[in-house]
């Protein structure tokens, strides 16, 4: 046993394999299982026993009943020319949405997340490492392969509902798609794990990729509405393996591509080269990004299950803030103009000096936070456009785009919720402080705004600045109002008198500031709600009445702020 102690030696960080002499890899997986054998193996019988039933009865029956509805009426045979036109552009975004996600995933977590008992005693032991993180890889390509599939047979039933070709020849195009997207998505993102190079150029290119994304839906609504441009689709669709994969689906869906077997073959080669690299970039993985790894995923666990997304995110933040770390980093002109600026000598300007510095020296918030407002802007023309329900809901969505865009500015008072140490050594009280953080946020959100809607001024409207001038302190308070919530009572969670009512009553105290900032903001704008008449929302009334509502969620910061201290 003296060999099995964590006081062992570690083995290299690289992977390096142990010598004949001190491999005691098979001794210690035979201690393991003696020790571990029934428990582990009731354990998994249990979990494939619910996976089992649950798609066996749930998903299996009213996939069922699916197949039979689709076989015998076509539902959506009115809607074939629609889907055949989105077909091939709707595929590579999705294949590479799939990739990004995946590649994300690996900047905090990744797919070996190996226990913490395992890294902290198995992996300190002289082990060949891919015998033990190797299972740990196979689970997680086995689950993404697998709700590929599912999600597969789901396109399947929707191209046969189309009358674009059966159920079974339509699955067995989606069995390529899924596995040709599914194992080289997990592969990137073991990459990304792996080498910290590769997580630092990953991060640099993510604004990019999620543009990227963003104009490829784009594309696919613009084909949907009969604007195809089958050259870009040629292209998209011979680009890589994300339009590799796509090929045989739309084979089967009647789609022009000939040469579709030479795509299926490329992706299989793609496949197979990604298992084979696969095993040695598991056993080079450094044992304290796996440490780092694993207790951030069980920190955004504890978070999911207490309903804190703000701990959640805090963890993974942290961890792929630790993947991101090292080497030289060349500092922009804004971060060196943030590094060389001098705090100001009146204490009243010191936390707007401080949240402006902060911003520019993190520009890709600002550039969040202006994507995010025009987004909203759009939604609020599109609701003003619409009518009836569709109306309400674009006006909600304008309005949470718009409290998204003022979250990515309001970090630096989130982070002194999250820690009141980190204001201790302001000679200020706390709740003064935290309203003084809404100045700096509200100056960007206004400036920007109002630019952003110099052309609808123009054009259309021209009080859009003024709804600006209204609707950007009441996102900034509801924001302000979330970042010093107090953590949720545990008796008010565990009171019997709420009973299974908890996590509800948690989900409203964590979400309080924006529920009542994003729902205020739609009333008090929207000018068919008849609480002021006929009252247009430039009108001096609904201003003023705005106004107030900022000022009443102010007040509400400053009491959650008082109770913090």
């Amino acid at each position: 046993m003296a060999a099995l102690s964590p006081a062992a030696p570690d083995v290299d960080a690289a992977g390096t394999v142990p010598s004949s002499a001190q491999d005691t890899t098979r001794r210690t997986s035979t201690w393991l299982r003696a020790r571990r054998g029934a428990g582990r193996t009731r354990r998994f019988g249990y979990a494939a026993y619910t996976v089992l039933l649950v798609l066996g009865s749930w998903y299996g029956v009213y996939m069922a009943g699916a197949i039979h509805r689709v076989r015998r009426e076509r539902p959506l045979a009115a809607h074939a020319d629609e889907l055949a036109a989105v077909l091939p552009s709707g595929l590579v975004v999705a294949a590479a949405g799939i990739l990004i996600v995946t590649a994300w995933d690996g900047l905090w977590r990744g797919p070996v997340t190996p226990s913490r008992p395992d890294v902290d005693w198995l992996l300190a032991l002289p082990v060949r490492r891919g015998a033990v993180l190797l299972p740990w890889f196979a689970l997680s390509a086995g689950v993404w392969v697998l709700a590929a599939l599912l999600l597969g047979l789901v396109g399947a039933l929707g191209i046969a509902a189309a009358g674009l070709g059966s159920v079974g020849v339509g699955f067995l195009g989606f069995v390529g798609f899924g596995v040709g997207v599914a194992v080289p998505a997990v592969v990137g993102a073991l990459l990304v794990e792996r080498s910290r190079r590769a997580a630092q150029a990953l991060q640099r290119a993510l604004p990019v990729l999620v543009l990227v994304l963003v104009g490829g839906a784009v594309q696919v609504v613009a084909a949907a509405r009969g604007h195809r441009s089958r050259a870009l689709e040629a292209a998209e669709l011979w680009s890589g393996p994300w339009g590799w994969a796509s090929q045989p689906v739309l084979a089967v869906a009647g789609g022009q591509v000939p040469l579709w077997p030479v795509a299926l073959a490329l992706s299989a080669v793609t496949v197979a080269a990604a298992l084979v690299v696969a095993p040695r970039l598991v056993a080079g993985i450094p044992t304290a990004e796996l440490r780092t790894r694993t207790q951030a995923s069980t920190g955004v666990l504890a978070g999911i299950w207490a309903l804190d997304l703000r701990a959640a995110k805090l963890s993974a933040s942290g961890a792929a803030s630790a993947a991101r770390a090292g080497g030289v980093r060349r500092l922009g002109r804004a971060q060196r103009w943030a590094a060389r600026s001098r705090a100001p000598r009146r204490g009243s300007l010191l936390i707007l000096w401080r949240d402006g510095v902060g911003l520019v020296a993190a520009p890709r918030r600002l550039g969040l936070m202006a994507v995010l407002l025009a987004f909203s802007g759009m939604t609020a023309i599109a609701a003003v456009a619409a009518s009836g329900a569709a109306a309400a809901l674009l006006g909600i969505t304008a309005a949470l785009l718009g409290y998204f865009a003022a979250g990515a500015v309001l970090e630096s008072a989130r982070l002194d919720g999250d820690d009141v140490r980190r204001a201790a050594w302001l000679p200020r009280p706390f709740e003064r402080v935290a309203l003084e953080h809404a100045l700096a946020p509200t100056l960007v959100m206004v400036v920007t705004g109002c630019l952003l809607a110099l052309p609808v001024a123009v054009l259309a409207h021209p009080g859009a600045p003024l709804i600006v001038l209204a609707a950007a302190p009441v996102l900034v308070a509801a924001g302000l109002v979330g970042a010093y919530r107090p953590p949720a009572p545990v008796l008010l969670l565990a009171h019997p008198a709420f009973a299974e009512f908890g996590p509800l009553v948690a989900v409203l105290w964590y979400a309080a500031g924006p529920i009542v900032g994003v729902a205020g903001l739609t009333v008090l704008l929207d000018a068919r709600w008849s609480v002021f008449g006929d009252a247009p929302a430039t009108s001096p009334i609904r201003l003023a009445a705005c106004w107030t509502l900022t000022a009443v969620m102010l007040w509400w910061t400053r009491v959650r702020a008082q109770s913090r201290r």
